[in-house]
């Protein structure tokens, strides 16, 4: 069950692929980590209660997980509503730093970055160290590379970051 397909249809996308308000070195992206990583735990704890709430739910209601009103029933609940509404704040929240949350359950948050006259997301996963992948908005984070790639991709073995 995907929980985190309902949060996101209620969030509106930050920004289309063509605008963001701020685009990101390497270096500025790493240096957000420390703001994002508890905000990133609050998420993944909620998604982890959220699933074990909605289970609990599903069973005792007997309702049909294949139900197409299922989240709206699971939404009935004061403490799954609660906790929904908390998730859509703190991926507003992690937008407002400029990046964007992409996939919720994955821990995804991705930076707006300039690579030589396109822009592409450095993208960094919860867990992780430090941002070391980037993608092209279009191939999303199935197209990730290691940022050693970008380089050679470019030829010059500079990336463009304004």
């Amino acid at each position: 069950m995907h929980f985190a397909v309902f949060i996101l249809q209620c969030i509106k996308p930050m920004a289309t692929s063509q605008f963001f308000p701020r685009l990101f070195t390497v270096d500025e992206a790493n240096g957000l980590l420390p703001a994002l990583l508890p905000l990133m735990k609050r998420i993944s704890d909620h998604l982890d209660f959220l699933r074990k709430k909605s289970e609990t739910v599903i069973r005792e209601e007997r309702l049909s997980p294949n139900s197409p009103d299922l989240m709206e029933r699971l939404q009935e609940n004061d403490s799954i509503a609660r906790i929904i509404q908390e998730v859509k704040g703190l991926v507003e929240e992690v937008n407002s730093c400029g990046c964007v949350c992409k996939g919720v359950e994955q821990g995804l948050v991705d930076f707006p970055c300039m690579l030589g006259g396109e822009i592409v997301f450095l993208c960094w996963r919860y867990g992780e160290e430090s941002v070391a992948h980037w993608h092209r908005i279009e191939d999303g984070v199935a197209g990730r590379r290691p940022l050693l790639e970008a380089d050679e991709d470019e030829g010059s073995g500079n990336i463009s970051y304004h």
